[in-house]
């Protein structure tokens, strides 16, 4: 690779939806960190989940304006495993929450723009 050549970064973005707290969403990355498919690529140091601030908050948004973000850190993963592996913990966490508290969190997961943005 020369100087210059930019390598895709792979991951996907959840979002949580106007229902959804500040806590919901540090209580979602405990959870995506403990997940059975996630937990071995966190733990070998392969996938980073990181809270961030919201990059395309629409103005008058009134939820938390932080997202989660999971980076693939090594070849380990293809994106659409990630995105599967994502989708299928954050609608478990999210039918448990449902089932504790009331609102709906309305997450959205959509993969990286390859700069990872």
């Amino acid at each position: 690779m020369t100087e210059g050549d930019r390598v895709a970064v792979l991951g996907v973005r959840v979002r949580l939806g106007a229902g959804a707290t500040v806590d919901d969403v540090r209580a979602l990355k405990t959870w995506l960190e403990r997940e059975e498919s996630l937990e071995g690529l966190v733990s070998r140091g392969k996938l980073s989940i990181e809270e961030q601030a919201g990059t395309d908050a629409a103005d008058g948004r009134l939820g938390p304006d932080i997202e989660l973000v999971l980076r693939v850190l090594g070849d380990v993963v293809t994106l659409v495993a990630l995105t599967e592996y994502t989708a299928r913990a954050v609608k478990t966490w999210t039918n448990n929450r449902r089932r504790l508290q009331d609102g709906d969190p309305d997450p959205q997961i959509r993969p990286l723009d390859p700069d990872g943005e």
